[in-house]
């Protein structure tokens, strides 16, 4: 009998526990949110969310060809980037690049060259506005690759993911819509308006 409550009462101990493990792994699966989430594909987004199925940090650099400051930094980022390759992506999108523009938009970038460091679990660990030295770059990116996951309670950014609505095209000011258009030269009454037949007087013989 003593024996017989034992093995129920590991039983029970044991379904607890698998049951917890179950939820936890269900809770921690549906907080796998990226910084990338709702953008629309393209040639920058495919990259970056094939990295973050990898498992794969990454550093991306928002730089334009006008910009001089840029074309300091280009070359720093690329030395960085052979010497680091297989720790990281790196990554370059200039400014006015449209395949790039909804993750420029995305990392809400106002000054350049900007540099934006994201985890492997898609969480933003770093931005940073300026140019980066080489030291200093590479000490940030190994630091990135330490860090593989956003802490408890952090947020996936430091700014509202929001996804990107693509702007509806509207016709010019001066061209009519098409209902107008195919309305053109007729008259148009009043949904309510009763028309009542007009009244023929007989001429006088």
């Amino acid at each position: 009998m003593g024996n017989s409550l034992c093995f129920k009462k590991i039983i029970y101990c044991l379904g607890c526990f698998l049951i917890l493990i179950f939820s936890g792994g269900c809770r921690e699966k549906g907080l796998k949110i990226s910084v990338f989430d709702g953008l629309p594909e393209s040639k920058y987004v495919s990259e970056v969310k094939t990295a973050i199925e990898n498992k794969t940090p990454m550093a991306i650099s928002f730089t334009a060809e006008w910009c001089p400051h840029c074309r300091q930094y280009k070359p720093v980022f690329f030395e960085v980037k052979d010497e680091l390759k297989d720790k990281a992506l790196f990554l370059n999108i200039d400014v006015e690049d449209t395949e790039g523009s909804n993750i420029t938009n995305r990392f809400q970038v106002k000054g350049i060259p900007t540099t934006a460091f994201i985890r492997a679990d898609g969480s933003v660990f770093k931005i940073q506005v300026g140019e980066i030295e080489k030291e200093e770059l590479i000490k940030i990116v190994n630091e990135l690759v330490e860090s593989k996951k956003r802490k408890r309670g952090e947020p996936i950014a430091p700014f509202p993911i929001e996804p990107v609505v693509e702007e509806v095209k509207q016709p010019p000011k001066d061209v009519p819509p098409q209902e107008l258009i195919d309305n053109a030269g007729k008259e148009t009454l009043p949904d309510d308006l009763e028309i009542q037949p007009a009244e023929i007087t007989p001429e006088p013989e």
